[in-house]
């Protein structure tokens, strides 16, 4: 079956709109894909759904015909016309070039890369050993002048965001220090705000720099691979020297600050993402990030393969953990309803369970648009990733000019021939264009394989949220193991 069923197939054909249909364990689905609305099907609207894919003439009996216009697949009587392909691709190019248009697009947030240099030797560091080609630290002079340049950039956003990275970025505290303190300076002449964050190794985090975080009220983002095994194998410091027991306790005193710090494993070679996880949440993560390492431009090392080669292990693994949520649900135990969602993967069952509140997702993240990095010198990137690669540089922080974005301008989701077939295309955005380079050479074509697993993890999530009813819902809204969203006719 093809990523999204065909719409028709001649003069007589029936017309539906374009979908997914899916099974988990028995229990059947379809997905509106371009309205990204899943539905239980029965038996009938199955078997049908299965005919009408061999021959698009078939015709449904009244009781299918009523359970696709109850779905979206077919408009009823007084139903909108469905828009063909051509039509939603034009909408979508429309909607990609008035999101490009609008203040939303000037840049909002930006990445000072404080300290191109490591305390440590990750074996999958793709800022080739936190150098990034080139190495140094940020003076306190070029973070001020990318401060003033986000501040010149940012057209009507008045709230803005500096993050802070590396290499190790608490290798260089005191400018980072200055930094914050010159930010709320320009915010208060601009009449703007800034937030701040900080993705660091945590070996460095002593209780100075943890008061100060916790002071200026940042979001922290930790880089940890969970086990001993994996955080000393994969983490070791620069003279080679194991890390794990090191940063373990500063991890434990970044947690008691920031309870909702994000703990960010990388998954290399044969490591059992299963047992991240536990350790993650064993060291007391809520929120957990477990990712697989990309290739690394910079040293012309390919993606890191060994983990799409344990798939199946992989989706065993989070079909486990969504059974234990719904048994959660089921039994009304929000403590552990809530202690699953931990999983950032797992997580996403409430924003599937909601779909109708979801907006079309045109891009993968914000990289050389709405975000941008800078590097020790003052060079303009589409985002830290692509640091030190000079053939994608924009520019630099003394420019007067906002930089040409070039492709990061276009929407994988429109330009990208797999993209527009992809029934996930409006969850996944395209996928990101570094990893998309660095794996294929087209930041328009993910990995097959990335695209493989992120249909198994969205099929096991809608399954779940399938089986949860209103009064489960209701349940998980009332005891705040879920944010109830916003009606989307409120003003």
């Amino acid at each position: 079956m093809s990523p999204c069923a065909p719409e028709s197939a001649g003069k007589y054909s029936l017309r539906l709109a374009p979908y997914h249909r899916f099974t988990v364990e028995g229990r059947s689905y379809v997905v509106n894909t371009d309205r990204f609305r899943c539905a239980r099907l029965d038996d009938r609207t199955a078997a049908f759904l299965a005919a009408w894919e061999g021959d698009p003439r078939v015709q449904p009996p009244d009781d299918v015909r009523g359970a696709l216009v109850k779905t979206g697949l077919l408009a009823g009587e007084r139903g909108k016309i469905l828009p063909d392909g051509d039509a939603r691709l034009e909408r979508d190019r429309r909607a990609a070039a008035g999101w490009l248009a609008g203040a939303a697009a000037r840049t909002s947030t930006l990445c000072l890369m404080v300290a191109q240099e490591c305390n440590m030797a990750c074996v999958y560091c793709y800022g080739n050993a936190g150098s990034y080609g080139g190495g140094g630290l940020m003076t306190a002079e070029t973070a001020r002048r990318g401060v003033d340049w986000l501040v010149r950039h940012s057209g009507g956003n008045r709230k803005l965001g500096l993050s802070f990275f590396g290499g190790e970025p608490l290798l260089n505290l005191p400018v980072i220090r200055r930094t914050v303190e010159y930010a709320k300076q320009a915010g208060e002449r601009s009449g703007k705000t800034f937030a701040f964050s900080v993705t660091t190794n945590a070996s460095l985090a002593d209780k100075a720099a943890i008061d100060f975080l916790r002071a200026n009220q940042f979001q922290i983002i930790i880089s940890f691979d969970g086990t001993a095994a994996d955080q000393d194998r994969n983490r070791p410091f620069k003279d080679g020297s194991p890390s794990y027991a090191a940063v373990a306790p500063r991890i434990k005193q970044l947690l008691s600050a920031f309870p909702r710090a994000c703990g960010r494993a990388t998954l290399y070679g044969e490591t059992d993402p299963g047992g991240v996880l536990a350790a993650l949440k064993e060291m007391g993560f809520q929120n957990c990030h477990l990712v697989p390492a990309s290739g690394r431009l910079l040293t012309g090392a390919p993606p890191e393969k060994a983990l799409f080669r344990r798939e199946r292990e992989r989706a065993a693994g989070l079909r486990r953990e969504a059974e234990a949520f719904v048994a959660a649900v089921k039994r009304r135990d929000p403590a552990e309803a809530a202690r699953q969602l931990k999983d950032r993967d797992l997580s996403l069952v409430t924003s599937f369970g909601r779909a109708p509140f979801m907006t079309r997702r045109l891009f993968f993240c914000g990289a050389g648009r709405n975000y941008l990095a800078v590097d020790v010198d003052g060079g303009l990137y589409p985002c830290h990733r692509f640091v030190g690669l000079r053939e994608y540089l924009l520019g630099g922080v003394d420019g007067a000019e906002d930089p040409p974005r070039g492709l990061f301008h276009e929407s994988p989701v429109t330009e990208s021939e797999e993209c527009r077939r992809c029934w996930l295309k409006y969850v996944c955005g395209g996928g990101c264009a570094y990893a998309n380079i660095a794996s294929t050479g087209s930041p328009f074509r993910p990995d097959p394989a990335y695209c493989r697993q992120f249909g198994q993890t969205a099929e096991t999530l809608l399954d779940a949220a399938g089986r949860l009813t209103g009064e489960d819902w209701e349940f998980l809204y009332q005891n705040n193991v879920v944010i109830r969203p916003p009606c989307p006719l409120d003003f």
